[in-house]
């Protein structure tokens, strides 16, 4: 049986990349990352707005391609264009990074 003390509290990996939207481009952190969508902080205003295509390139995640749903300051998130390439990126980081 483990006690509260003999538990090692998971590493976190922290998620960089760069988002791109209408050619402005933004280094950015992701907030979440759930199955078919992204939260990211931005460094820079890039003026997306909701519907907006956009493209993240993460060196744990490669490239990833979808659509602004929503935009609030520095925050916005993304809903991803699904495929099983993107399918198979997300199943490794869980795997293998959480």
């Amino acid at each position: 049986m483990q006690t509260a003390t003999s538990i090692q509290p998971s590493a976190r990996i922290a998620l960089t990349g760069k988002v791109t939207c209408r050619g402005q481009t933004s280094s950015a952190a992701v907030v979440d990352l759930g199955s078919n969508s992204i939260t990211l902080r931005l460094s820079y205003d890039i003026k997306a707005t909701e519907g907006q295509a956009v493209s993240i390139d993460s060196t744990e995640l490669g490239r990833l391609n979808g659509m602004v749903q929503w935009a609030r300051g520095d925050r916005i998130q993304v809903g991803l264009s699904l495929s099983s390439n993107t399918a198979a990126k997300f199943a490794s980081y869980h795997k293998y990074f959480r």
